[in-house]
């Protein structure tokens, strides 16, 4: 599970292809769009820092009609960019000298000659000298500072904040229903990135880790009560839990969240507690030879205390977390507030359904009777 889910806010759109001018394209489109959907602050279409360049686009058809093509054209603009070429070398004394030939300024190419730069062609077996801007056009373009790549594939991401009081998975879900991606470049992928999705993994994770937790737990219990029975029933204390935790974040206010779950998690492991403390007991009194009933209103009589001390030690000391008194508290608060909410609830519940639980598995089942010494047979 990745710590930054818990802190990081935003949506993050990767747009894949092989051409950059496409992949701008498509980036200024989806950021514009992002522009106008609620609850999007701050948009960045992937371009930082841009950069002016002039593109010579050539026109093959006519460069054929001199016998040339575009690499042609490319070594005569380069050859005419560079300011000197090393040549050849010499040596003196046993040491080598690079020979640099400098070009002159007015024989360097630049912005304003680059049209009519001359290329040397052929058309009906004759040489000819023709201009630059006869078969090529020259424009002036934004280009990227910077290209990046993924698996070989170049890539732009388009991220946007999220404005206070916005929910980013629910801005997610709109941006990905509202987005309207007809008017990207057949050869763009777009990839939906962001803590929206890291939150969804984080929580599969979560939710795996849940499922985990409760399988130990079960299995625990099964090596404590010598029983799959009586550790079955304790397990009904859990959805009691987890429904206590979902009510208690619907009174608040607050959202589902990576560290809600994690109030699920540790209510997993705590709220068995209560469960544990009452069904032993009532195993104990059944094995003096009470009766269902007579045992669990005795359990329920005298593990009461114990039940509500143990839960109120966890419930005052999440108080202030729960509150958002502290520094760092409120970002802990979902999981308080779960925790509260389910321990609560389940630890009250539990005085009611595990004792129905209990009286409908053992209704019929009999325990062997121990004897003290000395006891009349």
């Amino acid at each position: 599970m990745e710590l930054g889910a818990l802190g990081s806010s935003g949506v993050a759109i990767t747009l894949y292809g092989d051409n950059l001018d496409e992949l701008q394209i498509a980036g200024r489109n989806v950021a514009d769009q992002l522009r106008n959907i609620e609850g999007i602050a701050e948009v960045n279409d992937g371009n930082e820092k841009p950069t002016n360049e002039l593109h010579v686009i050539v026109n093959k058809n006519k460069a054929m009609e001199y016998g040339l093509t575009v690499a042609q054209v490319y070594q005569t603009i380069a050859s005419g960019i560079k300011e000197e070429t090393k040549s050849t070398k010499v040596t003196f004394d046993n040491k080598e000298y690079p020979i640099v030939i400098v070009k002159d300024d007015s024989e360097l190419i630049t912005v304003d000659s680059l049209e009519t730069t001359i290329l040397k062609g052929t058309k009906n077996k004759e040489t000819e000298e023709i201009e630059l801007s006869e078969i090529a056009t020259v424009e002036n373009r934004t280009g990227m500072s910077s290209i990046n790549r993924e698996n070989s594939r170049r890539y732009i991401t388009v991220s946007a904040t999220i404005k206070d009081g916005y929910n980013v998975a629910l801005v997610s879900r709109d941006v990905e229903k509202l987005l309207d991606t007809s008017h990207i470049p057949s050869g763009v992928e777009l990839e939906f990135a962001g803590e929206n999705e890291t939150i969804m993994e984080t929580m599969i994770v979560l939710v795996q880790m849940i499922l985990l937790a409760i399988a130990f737990i079960y299995m625990i219990m099964v090596a404590q009560f010598q029983s799959l029975l009586s550790p079955f029933i304790v397990m009904f204390t859990i959805p009691l839990a987890f429904t206590g935790g979902l009510l208690a974040l619907l009174v608040t206010g607050q959202d589902l969240s990576i560290v809600a779950m994690l109030g699920f998690l540790v209510l997993s492991g705590v709220v068995v507690n209560n469960g544990i403390v009452f069904i032993d007991y009532a195993n104990q009194l059944r094995a003096e030879g009470y009766n269902v009933r007579d045992a669990l209103v005795e359990t329920g009589r005298a593990r009461l205390r114990p039940i509500l001390m143990t839960a109120l030690t966890t419930i005052l000391a999440m108080t202030t977390m729960a509150l958002g008194i502290g520094a760092g508290s409120a970002m802990m608060q979902g999981m308080a507030i779960v925790t509260i909410g389910g321990l609560t609830y389940a630890t009250l519940l539990t005085l009611f359904i595990v004792p129905i639980m209990y009286e409908v598995f053992n209704k019929k089942r009999k325990y062997k009777v121990i004897k003290e010494e000395g006891e009349d047979e």
